[in-house]
C-alpha cells in the first residue's frame, strides 16, 4: 500500500513539533481522511500539518537523512 507524510514545523499548535507521521493509504483522498480522523483540521479545509508529500517525492528530499532532529512520530494502517 501506498506510503504518504505528514510533516510538521516546530508550531506548538501541531499534533507533533519537527518531524512527521507516516499514513498508508490506497490515494491522497484516504491519506488525507485517515489523518484528519486523527488529526482533525484546526481551520476549516486545512489539514494540520505544515505540508504532505508522496513516496516518490519523500524518497527524493530524503529527510530521514538530510532533517537532522526530525522523526517519524506515528505510523497510520
Amino acid at each position: 500500500m501506498p506510503k504518504f507524510f505528514y510533516t510538521f514545523g516546530s508550531d506548538e499548535r501541531f499534533p507533533y513539533q519537527n518531524g512527521w507521521v507516516e499514513v498508508h493509504a490506497a490515494d491522497w483522498s484516504e491519506a488525507h481522511e485517515k489523518f484528519r480522523a486523527r488529526f482533525p483540521d484546526r481551520n476549516p479545509n486545512v489539514i494540520n500539518c505544515s505540508f504532505f508529500y508522496d513516496e516518490k517525492r519523500w524518497r527524493e528530499m530524503d529527510p530521514e537523512h538530510t532533517w537532522h532532529g526530525f522523526r517519524c512520530h506515528e505510523v497510520i494502517e
